[in-house]
């Protein structure tokens, strides 16, 4: 049976460092027979979590109609979620904390999961990871299989993404 993979990508530039990072790994994965797809959350239109708290119910359900829903759908079926990010200021950017903030419905029930972390950075990581990781720590039994970083042009560095096609096939 094929695995499923979602892909979150945060950057704000569609084909920009971490974004070309997200490609690799959707085109391994894909030619490795599993189902992926990858979300480039600067297409889609979502607000902040609004803590109402309507999620908390059997549904795990947000009220607000956007894409979000569909996508915390795919990521409670995925068996594995990929989360990119570019660093700023050594932490996430902020498109991917309002997009973990929107995952408040489903959080917890997340389990089971391989999870890699993909970081575009101008020098390090900083301590980028650890608000990442405490998000997917929040996840029942999850395993994290990797962790890719580019410094300066992704495109160019075709060790890294032959590693992140390789890691995708192989997920």
């Amino acid at each position: 049976m094929a695995r499923d993979v979602v892909v979150i990508s945060s950057s704000p530039r569609k084909g920009g460092n971490s974004d070309t990072l997200c490609d690799e790994f959707v085109k391994g994965a894909t030619d490795g027979g599993k189902n992926a797809v990858k979300y480039f959350l600067e297409d889609i239109e979502f607000d902040s979590c609004k803590a109402c708290m309507a999620c908390k119910t059997p549904e795990k359900e947000c009220y607000q109609d956007d894409q979000i829903s569909l996508i915390l759908d795919e990521m409670m079926e995925a068996d594995v979620i990929v989360y990119a990010t570019p660093i700023y200021y050594y932490e996430m950017c902020g498109t991917l904390k309002r997009f973990f903030d929107r995952c408040y419905p489903i959080f917890n029930h997340l389990e089971n999961k391989d999870y890699y972390i993909i970081t575009a950075v101008g020098s390090s990581n900083g301590d980028a990871l650890t608000g990442i990781r405490s998000f997917i720590g929040f996840s029942k039994n999850p395993t994290e299989k990797a962790v890719f970083t580019v410094v300066g042009d992704a495109k160019s560095q075709d060790d890294l993404l032959k590693e992140v096609y390789e890691a995708g096939k192989n997920c």
